[in-house]
């Protein structure tokens, strides 16, 4: 199952904001990993950062799942706390919030009996560590 991680900004200024320097970072290691084989299926699920301001901020707590059947397409929408757009961790938040979404995608594909290997998706997203997980491995 591919994965795709987009970002949900209300302005333009925060094209070069820390999180989306750290989303585009993750989504490009995550791309060179394209012929990864659990890249290869033919389901898909979307990551979709949303940055805290006017009604998303205080209406997404978390996350939300929407699952498009046309398409063959999850969603998992995640709510992006403000201290995160500016933080050096964001890189780290991002695999984080990846690796939840996966277990999310895990949880909601088993309760459809869809077939989603947990333990590859999780291992791709290992292949991906931030500079601070290099420094100290």
């Amino acid at each position: 199952m591919t994965i795709h991680i987009g970002a949900m900004m209300p302005n333009r200024s925060l094209d070069e904001s820390v999180l989306i320097k750290a989303i585009t970072k993750v989504a490009t290691d995550l791309a060179v990993l394209r012929d990864h084989l659990v890249q290869q299926k033919t389901l898909s699920w979307t990551l979709y950062f949303y940055y805290p301001v006017g009604k998303k901020k205080l209406t997404l707590q978390g996350y939300g799942c929407t699952h498009l059947t046309l398409r063959q397409i999850l969603r998992i929408e995640s709510a992006v706390p403000e201290k995160m757009v500016t933080s050096i961790h964001a890189e780290r938040f991002v695999i984080a919030i990846i690796q939840d979404a996966i277990d999310a995608a895990g949880e909601f594909f088993s309760e459809q009996h869809v077939l989603f290997d947990l333990s590859a998706h999780l291992a791709l997203v290992d292949l991906v560590t931030t500079k601070e997980q290099r420094a100290i491995n």
